[in-house]
C-alpha cells in the first residue's frame, strides 16, 4: 500500500444540505481513479475538499503524508495551517470546468505565472518548461496567443499545462470536457490519457464514461453523498453490483446513441483513443435487473 490520498469519513454541509455523507477512499500512487455519479451526487466537492477549496465539516484527508484536516474527539475539525495548505497546494494540480485562464494573459503567461511568483522560477527557467508543457499538449504554436484567440478546447489544454507547472504529484480533474465542445473532448482526453499512462496520480471527476473504462484504474460511483460502489474499472463498469449503478450506467448509455446520431460530434472519443461505450454496453444495457426502476 502506497497511498498518497487518504479520505476518511469526508463530511460535508452546506447550510442544512449535508453534500457528503461520510465518504471514504485511497487514491495509491500513480493510480488512476474516476469519480462518476449524477450531477448533484458530490462529486466535484469531494475535489474541492481535498485542497481546502471546501472545508470539511467532518472527517478527515491526508495528502502525501500531510493532514489537510482532520476531526477531533470532540466534532471540532483542526485544518492545516495556512503555510501547510499553501504546499498542500503546490503538490495538488487541479483543473475546473470553465477553464479560468487570466484572459489578459498569454498561454505562455499563464503557465510562467504560479511557478514565478510561488517558487520564484526565473523567467528563462519558467518560460522553458512552460513551452516543453505547450509543446507536451500539442500547442507549442499558441503559446502567445490570448484566451480568446484559443478554442474551448485548446483553453482547457492550456489549463492543464497551468497545473502541470507546479509539478504536482496529484492531478484532480473536474469534468473537464463538459464546457467544451464534443468533438473537442477527444484532444482533452488524450492529453489526460498520456498523462496517465506517464504514472501521473490522477482523480477525475467525469461524465465521459469510455474514458473511465478505458484509463481508470479504479472507478467510484457517487450518489447522494455516499459511495455507492467502489472496484476495478471494468468491474464497476461491465458488472455493477448495486441496482443504483445499474440504473445509473443504463440511463446513461441511452442517453450515448443520441450524441452519435449527430455527425457533426460522432467518433471524438474514438479519435482521441477510447473505444466509445463498447467496452461495458452490452453488459449494462442488456442487463434485464438494469434500469431506472432499480433507482
Amino acid at each position: 500500500m502506497n497511498a498518497l490520498v487518504q479520505v476518511t469519513g469526508l463530511r460535508k454541509s452546506f447550510g442544512d444540505n449535508e453534500v457528503l455523507k461520510g465518504v471514504d477512499f485511497e487514491v495509491e500512487r500513480g493510480e488512476v481513479v474516476a469519480i462518476i455519479g449524477p450531477s448533484g451526487s458530490g462529486k466535484t466537492t469531494i475535489l474541492r475538499c481535498i485542497n481546502l477549496l471546501e472545508r470539511p465539516t467532518g472527517g478527515r484527508v491526508e495528502v502525501d503524508g500531510r493532514v489537510v484536516c482532520e476531526e477531533l474527539g470532540d466534532g471540532t475539525m483542526r485544518f492545516a495551517e495556512r503555510g501547510d495548505v499553501r504546499e498542500i497546494r503546490e503538490q495538488v494540480g487541479m483543473v475546473f470546468q470553465r477553464f479560468n485562464l487570466f484572459p489578459h494573459m498569454t498561454a505562455l503567461d499563464n503557465i510562467t505565472e504560479a511557478p514565478k511568483s510561488v517558487r520564484g522560477m526565473s523567467k528563462e527557467d519558467a518560460n522553458a518548461r512552460a513551452r516543453e508543457l505547450l509543446d507536451s499538449v500539442g500547442l507549442g504554436h499558441k503559446a502567445d496567443a490570448y484566451p480568446l484567440q484559443l478554442s474551448g478546447g485548446q483553453q482547457q489544454r492550456v489549463a492543464i499545462a497551468r497545473a502541470l507547472a507546479m509539478e504536482p504529484a496529484l492531478m484532480l480533474f473536474d469534468e473537464v470536457t463538459s464546457a467544451v465542445d464534443p468533438e473537442l473532448a477527444g484532444e482533452i482526453l488524450m492529453v489526460m490519457k498520456r498523462l496517465a499512462q506517464q504514472g501521473m496520480t490522477m482523480l477525475v471527476v467525469t461524465h465521459e464514461m469510455s474514458f473511465a473504462a478505458d484509463v481508470a484504474d479504479r472507478v467510484l460511483f457517487i450518489d447522494h453523498g455516499v459511495i455507492v460502489e467502489q472496484g476495478q474499472a471494468r468491474d464497476v463498469l461491465t458488472a455493477p453490483q448495486n441496482p443504483r449503478t445499474r440504473a445509473f450506467l443504463h440511463a446513461v448509455l441511452d442517453r450515448a446513441p443520441m450524441a452519435e446520431d449527430d455527425e457533426s460530434t460522432a467518433g471524438a472519443g474514438e479519435e482521441a483513443g477510447f473505444g466509445g461505450s463498447d467496452l461495458f454496453s452490452e453488459r449494462v444495457a442488456t442487463d434485464p435487473e438494469a434500469g431506472p426502476d432499480d433507482g
